[in-house]
């Protein structure tokens, strides 16, 4: 597992949002992202959808970080180990000027 910054991230990133859906909807990034709350997060079956084969990064964010680290875990877990974890998440996205769609 990796750690990157938010700024980082671009139009190009694979950015897997693994908050809630309420916290999704107060405010988001403005990136191109799939929101996947923790809690039905299956990542055999997300891998499968996307049809990714390890070579892609998987950038994770949530509010801090600390959901992020454990979506990574279980993507490790499934044998996907190209994933990062977005330092921060969303706080930190806001405060390094990464477009955030506020509603």
């Amino acid at each position: 597992m990796r750690f990157i910054k938010p700024k980082d991230l671009d139009e190009q990133s694979l950015i897997l949002d693994v908050r809630n859906e309420e916290e999704h909807k107060e405010e988001s990034l403005q990136y191109p992202h799939i929101l996947k709350p923790l809690q039905t997060l299956q990542p055999e079956i997300f891998i499968h959808e996307h049809q990714l084969d390890g070579n892609q990064t998987i950038n994770i964010i949530c509010s801090s970080g600390g959901r992020a680290s454990q979506a990574a875990e279980m993507f490790e877990k499934e044998g996907y180990h190209n994933v990062a974890v977005v330092i921060g998440g969303i706080i930190e996205a806001d405060y390094e000027g990464v477009p955030i769609v506020r509603n």
